[in-house]
C-alpha cells in the first residue's frame, strides 16, 4: 500500500503532534539554534477555527538555557503566505487580548511555513526573516522569526553537510515512498520511527478517509480562488474581492474569507445572507 503524503497538513499533524521527540528533532534541524530545543508542550487550538486547526501546529518549546519560545508550524499552501505569516505571528505574540499586557512577559514567537512550492527564486531551502536595522544590519530583538522551508528544492545538488538533518526530514515529508527515503530510514532512527508511524496511519481506514477528504477540500479551495481571480481580472477591485468571497462561502468561514479577500467581516456576512 502506498504511504499517505505528509505534505497534507492532516497527516503531518498526525505524525508530529503526538510524537514529541520527532518534532523536537525536526525543529532543531530547521532552526539551527546555538542552544537547541530540549523539550516542548503542545498548545491548545480551541480558539482557532476548524480550518485553522487542520493546518496549524502550535507548541511551546523550551531551549537548553530554559528560555521559552512559542512556535507555529503551517503546512497549508496559500497565495497570501507573506501577509498570512505576519498575521498569525502577531496573533500568537499578543494573544487574544490587548488589555493588561505585561510587555516584559511577551514570549518570542517563531513561525514556520513548510511549502510545497517555490516562493523564492534562489536555491536555498530555508529562509529566515527577522526585524533589523537596514543600514547598520543590527537585529531589533529576537522576538520575531519567520521561516520558509521549500520542499521543491530538496533535490537540488551542492548541499552542504550542515543541511543533512534538515534534508533528511524534508525528503521524508516530500516523498516517503521513494527508495531514497526507505534507505535513509535504515540508518536514521528518527526517520525510521516516523516511517513506522506513517505506515500505521496509511493502513487505518478512518485516517485514509479523512486524508482524502482533506485533499479534496484543499484542492477545491485552491481552484475556487484561482477561477475567481481569473474571471475577475477585468473587473473593479471591489467586484473582484466580492466574487472571490462568494466562491469561498461554502468552504471557508467569514473570518478566513475576510483575511483572504480584504473585505470586512460585515461585508462577508451580507454576501452570505
Amino acid at each position: 500500500m502506498e504511504l499517505l503524503s505528509p505534505t497534507v497538513d492532516y497527516i503531518f499533524k498526525k505524525i508530529f503532534e503526538s510524537n514529541k521527540d520527532l518534532l523536537v528533532d525536526l525543529l532543531n534541524s530547521i532552526l539551527k539554534y546555538d542552544i537547541c530545543i530540549k523539550d516542548l508542550s503542545y498548545m491548545s487550538l480551541k480558539k482557532m477555527s476548524v480550518k485553522e486547526k487542520d493546518s496549524i501546529l502550535c507548541v511551546e518549546a523550551i531551549k537548553e538555557d530554559e528560555q521559552k519560545i512559542n512556535i507555529e508550524i503551517q503546512m497549508k499552501d496559500t497565495d497570501d503566505i507573506l501577509k498570512r505569516s505576519l498575521y498569525y505571528w502577531a496573533k500568537n505574540y499578543t494573544g487574544d487580548s490587548l488589555e493588561n499586557i505585561v510587555y516584559s512577559e511577551l514570549k518570542s514567537v517563531v513561525y514556520i511555513n513548510i511549502l510545497n512550492y517555490n516562493l523564492f527564486k534562489d536555491d536555498s531551502i530555508r529562509h529566515k526573516f527577522v526585524l533589523y536595522d537596514q543600514k547598520l544590519k543590527q537585529q531589533y530583538n529576537e522576538d520575531l522569526e519567520i521561516y520558509f522551508i521549500e520542499l521543491d528544492k530538496v533535490d537540488i545538488k551542492k548541499r552542504t553537510t550542515k543541511d543533512k538533518e534538515l534534508l533528511e526530514w524534508l525528503s521524508f515529508i516530500k516523498a516517503p515512498n521513494s527508495t531514497k527515503v526507505k534507505r535513509m530510514s535504515t540508518i536514521n532512527s528518527k526517520i525510521d520511527e516516523a516511517m513506522n508511524i506513517l505506515k500505521e496511519l496509511s493502513t487505518d481506514k478512518e485516517v485514509r478517509e479523512h486524508y482524502f477528504n482533506r485533499r479534496i477540500a484543499l484542492e477545491e479551495e485552491a481552484n475556487a480562488i484561482h477561477k475567481a481571480k481569473i474571471s475577475g481580472i477585468q473587473q473593479g477591485k471591489q467586484e473582484v474581492q466580492e466574487q472571490i468571497a462568494i466562491s469561498l462561502l461554502d468552504i471557508l468561514d467569514d473570518a478566513i474569507i475576510s483575511e483572504k479577500t480584504g473585505l470586512s467581516i460585515d461585508r462577508v456576512k451580507k454576501l452570505r445572507n
